[in-house]
Formats: structure tokens, C-alpha cells, sequence
């Protein structure tokens, strides 16, 4: 069986090693299985280069190598990658999905005296191959400078492509009112997924005019639309952004707020939650000293008794003592100088 494939938007991390001439030649191999799932639910294959002793991955969608995804493929394979600064040409062999082979680039003469007229100037045979990597093309650098971001060069350039920075998403973050943004902020956003249909989601759930380093605290800790509308359904409006990321960092859930509510807490603020999920005051926890004879226990008590040990198990151990009814300041004494109270002292 013989695959010929014209592949497309392959994105490769870049060789440790130089390309010291216009050809660069080594050999690939891939299996079928060896793949991941991106969120929007397409497979990548992982497709593996080696060549001066270097090692560089690469992610193909599996809709554009149908011949490498397929596990029970047997036969010659041949498939070839076009960029603007060169072409990948790769040859080998599928059998009991594993594939290996040869690959050569060899890199379009015309690139480099194209970017230069761009004004990235005196690109070297490595910046020609990092820019077949990443498809990078006169085209997107052309792009890029008409979305204003300056003078740009190649490293520059790679940078922003690995992550994901289009004109197109420049474009909709300056409708968004976000303009001039640096290389550094554009990158920042894309790594950590902070992109207009989020930023318009955010909006509508009252963010309005946010400061962008908000969106990517946001984005690192888990802070979703859901999550705010959760909230905002059980009576918490108008919090702030540290809110928010704060309640993620400790674990404080609705949930939470919902068994708490269950159990006559209502109405505790963000800072009460914050700091019962640090003491672990649990839902589980009131239940058990509720049911050990100390119910309705204010928030502040109930984190001392936490601090001090004070628990189920030393309630039972006191009254086998003789120590009954003793207040919640009598449990965390014991707690503290248990051994003293417990030899009748």
C-alpha cells in the first residue's frame, strides 16, 4: 500500500543542532498510537526527525497523515511538507503502525531576499530552517507588520508562531480595546489561553475593562465563566478579581458554600470561606462536632479548634475522663494542656 500525502500546518519545535548548508538530510519515524488529543477533539500524531545527532518532534493533525494514523497499514509511505523558506520531502515505510524513513529539506532560494525586503535582514541557513519549522512566511511576517507590533526579527517571529500569535487575534484583541499590545503580552496571552471568546465571556458576566494581567490570573488558577456564574447564582455579586483567584487557590467551591449553607451557615463572606478551607473546617467537620454535642459553633471557633486538634475523637476521649460540658474554650485548653487536665489538675 503506497500513501502520498501533501501535508500542511505541522507545528515542530526547533533542533538544537545548526543547518549549516541550504539541504538538511536525517531520517523520521512515527507510530500510530503515539498521539494526543487537542481540546477541540482532533488527534495529533507525534512524528519524530533525527538528523546531526539532533532530535526534533513534531505534531501532525491526523487528518493530514491518514497513512501514519493508520495502525494497520503495511507498505512504502511518501509525503511532502511546502513552506514558504523550503520543502520537507519524506520517504519510508508503514508496517504494524510504526513508520520510518528518510526525510530532506531543501530550503527556497527566494525566502531570504524576501524577508529582507521586509526588513528582517541576513538570515542565516538556521533562521531559514527554524522558519520552515514554524511556517513562518513572508505572508505572516508581511501580516504581522500590518497589525502594527514594529520591527520584528526572526526570533521574534518564531516565538509568536510556536504560540499561536496570529493577525488575526491581534486584530480582535485591539476590538476589544486592547491595542499596541507588546510581543511579550500577545505571547503571554496565547500561552495561557486568554483569547477574545474568553475575554467576551468574562465581559458579559460583568469584567468590563479589565486589566489583561487579571484574564491570565484568571487563566492560570482555573477561573472560568462557569465558575463566576456559580457564584453569582448563589447571591455573590460584584466580587473582585483576587476573589476569584483566591477561592481557586484554596478549593472553595459552590459546593461547599451550598452544604455549609445546609448546615445554617449562610451568607459567610469570601474571607470565612477562605480561610475554613485553609483550617480544613469542612462540611464534614461541623457535622462531626455537631454530632459530638457542640452544634452551631461560630466560623472563627470553629478554626481555632482546628488549629488546636480540637476534634471528635478528644470530645469522646474528655467525657471518658469525666470531663463533660465543657465549652468550646474548655476543648481548646484541653487541647493545648491535655496532659495536665487529664491527671486531675
Amino acid at each position: 500500500m503506497k500513501h502520498l500525502l501533501f501535508v500542511t500546518g505541522l507545528a515542530l519545535a526547533m533542533p538544537g543542532a545548526q543547518s549549516t548548508a541550504s539541504t538538511v538530510e536525517g531520517t523520521w519515524r512515527a507510530e500510530a498510537n503515539n498521539y494526543w488529543t487537542r481540546a477541540d477533539g482532533e488527534r495529533w500524531i507525534s512524528l519524530q526527525l533525527r538528523y546531526d545527532d539532533s532530535n526534533t518532534g513534531i505534531g501532525v493533525p491526523e487528518h493530514e497523515l491518514p497513512g501514519l494514523a493508520d495502525a494497520r497499514g503495511d507498505g512504502p509511505l511518501r509525503f511532502t511538507l511546502r513552506r514558504d523558506a523550503g520543502t520537507f520531502d519524506f520517504t519510508g515505510r508503514m508496517s504494524y503502525g510504526r513508520a520510518s524513513g528518510d526525510f530532506r529539506f531543501a530550503s527556497n532560494p527566494d525566502f531570504a531576499p524576501g524577508m529582507a525586503k521586509l526588513g528582517i535582514e541576513r538570515l542565516s541557513d538556521r533562521d531559514v530552517w527554524r522558519s520552515a519549522i514554524h511556517d513562518i512566511s513572508r505572508d505572516y511576517a508581511r501580516d504581522m507588520q500590518q497589525q502594527g507590533v514594529g520591527k520584528l526579527d526572526i526570533d521574534e517571529l518564531v516565538q509568536m508562531r510556536i504560540h499561536g500569535v496570529t493577525p488575526e487575534f491581534i486584530a480582535a484583541m485591539r476590538d476589544l480595546g486592547y491595542k499596541d499590545l507588546p510581543i511579550r503580552k500577545l505571547v503571554e496571552l496565547r500561552i495561557h489561553g486568554v483569547t477574545p471568546d474568553y475575554i467576551r465571556a468574562m465581559r458579559d458576566l460583568g469584567f468590563k475593562n479589565q486589566d489583561l494581567d487579571d484574564f491570565v490570573k484568571f487563566r492560570i488558577h482555573g477561573v472560568t465563566a462557569d465558575f463566576v456564574k456559580g457564584w453569582t447564582d448563589l447571591g455573590y455579586r460584584n466580587l473582585s478579581a483576587e476573589d476569584y483567584v483566591t477561592m481557586r487557590i484554596h478549593g472553595v467551591t459552590t459546593q461547599m458554600v451550598r452544604d455549609l449553607n445546609a448546615l445554617g451557615y449562610k451568607d459567610l463572606a469570601i474571607s470565612d470561606l477562605v480561610k475554613m478551607r485553609i483550617h480544613g473546617v469542612t462540611p464534614e467537620y461541623i457535622k462531626q462536632m455537631r454530632d459530638a454535642g457542640y452544634p452551631g459553633i461560630k466560623i472563627d471557633k470553629l478554626v481555632q479548634f482546628r488549629i488546636h486538634g480540637v476534634d471528635e475523637d478528644l470530645v469522646q476521649r474528655a467525657k471518658a475522663h469525666g470531663f463533660k460540658d465543657l465549652s468550646p474554650d474548655d476543648l481548646i485548653d484541653l487541647a493545648i494542656h491535655g496532659r495536665r487536665w487529664l491527671r486531675g489538675l
